[in-house]
């Protein structure tokens, strides 16, 4: 990633914003926190399934 690697796994959308402070469980669920833009910026916990492509990368 220093030498211009890398790609972003979440950037947040018009309905989450700044999320963060992730953690992977067992390789295939993603854990994190949001702001919920809906709900005046209440923070949420946001659990995914964690998805891996064919070149090693993360996705859900």
């Amino acid at each position: 990633m220093m030498n211009s690697g890398g790609s972003i796994l979440d950037a947040g959308n018009s309905a989450w914003a700044g999320p963060g402070g992730q953690d992977i469980l067992n390789t295939d669920v993603i854990v994190r926190h949001a702001y919920d833009v809906n709900d005046n910026g209440t923070p949420k916990l946001m659990i995914s399934t964690l998805n891996w492509d064919s070149n090693g990368w993360p996705r859900y």
